[in-house]
């Protein structure tokens, strides 16, 4: 039933004009107007390799089908492969709702949620290894704690809806990366507080298991919460740290300096950051954050990138990413 079935990356490695088909979930509709002044509507499609945009306008037979479905429902689609600016551009042709034998299908639905590729077992070992590595007994405690009542959502949740580790066990994978960075640097930063900075780095993102809902299997993207659209992820994460210190007696100044690094690990307010990070620990976890989620937006946008093609756009690092590797020998 899925031979004939391309993912949204290798249709995007299609040669200009290939057809393809793929299993996509979808997402929110919008309404837009076009320069002509035509409107039409806006959905993205997604899979657990990619996702595209497709317009269909009001004379579309595609039309009733996409506002009959739901966002999230499973869909088949076809199209045509094109080029814009130099990149792939998918053209949809044809939508429809699976059918219950294909909702049912490992292989078919196999396609549609993205996953670490990485092992979750491992990932947490490590990161309890790390963990256990921290100095200070109240700091150690406190991170303990709030992974006993948080960490199985914690480990099993997106770090991000899009730009970097927007996959399952992708805040795990954040985390694991950032700690080890931390671990690695901190013997050459000794203005550092060592405790402060490893759990700082290790709950900074904490706010995201109440930010994001649940990527069920079965479905490309997760979606923000009514939590995290209040309140975001800084400020829940804060509330859930500042819940776990008081209960484990963690002192009052050390409670403050930890909330503050995971209020202002965006590091300026335009960012989303609730403070500007002002403590030594606090400019060592944002600017780690910032160094993992660019590199692996990076490593992201590096598997996906269709044969040919010497630079893409990238939204990370605000232009344009050369995709051809140097010539070193490796």
């Amino acid at each position: 039933m899925s031979d004939s079935l391309q993912t949204l990356r290798e249709s995007k490695s299609l040669p200009v004009g290939s057809r393809f088909q793929a299993i996509c979930a979808m997402g929110e509709v919008s309404t837009k107007t076009a320069k002509t002044g035509t409107a039409y509507h806006e959905v993205t499609l997604a899979d657990a390799t990619d996702d595209f945009k497709a317009r269909v306008f009001s004379d579309s037979p595609n039309k009733p089908i996409l506002l009959a479905l739901k966002p999230g429902s499973i869909l088949r689609v076809t199209g045509t492969v094109g080029e814009y600016m130099g990149r792939p551009d998918l053209k949809l042709e044809s939508l429809a709702a699976i059918t219950d034998a294909e909702k049912s299908d490992p292989a078919v639905m196999g396609r549609l949620t993205p996953v670490s590729q990485h092992d979750p077992l491992k990932m947490r070992a490590d990161l309890a290894g790390i963990i256990s590595r921290i100095p200070h007994d109240g700091l150690r405690a406190t991170v303990e704690s709030v992974l006993e009542e948080h960490g199985e959502r914690f480990y099993e949740a997106v770090a991000a809806l899009g730009m970097h580790h927007a996959y399952r066990h992708g805040l795990l994978e954040h985390t694991l990366r950032m700690a080890k960075c931390a671990e690695a640097l901190l013997p050459l930063y000794t203005k550092v507080d060592h405790s402060l900075a490893v759990a700082g780095t290790i709950l900074h993102d904490l706010g995201k298991v109440q930010e994001y809902s649940r990527l069920e299997p079965g479905m490309a993207k997760a979606g923000f919460t009514r939590a995290g659209n209040l309140h975001g992820h800084l400020v829940l994460g804060a509330f859930i740290v500042r819940t776990h210190g008081t209960k484990v007696g963690l002192e009052a100044s050390l409670l403050e300096r930890l909330e503050h690094i995971l209020l202002s690990h965006h590091t300026m307010r335009e960012y989303g950051a609730a403070a500007i990070p002002s403590t030594p620990e606090a400019v060592f976890v944002a600017r780690i954050d910032d160094l993992d989620a660019k590199l692996s937006a990076i490593e992201e946008e590096l598997r996906k990138a269709p044969p040919g093609v010497e630079f893409m756009q990238l939204r990370a690092i605000d232009g344009q990413l050369l995709i051809t590797p140097p010539k070193t020998g490796r």
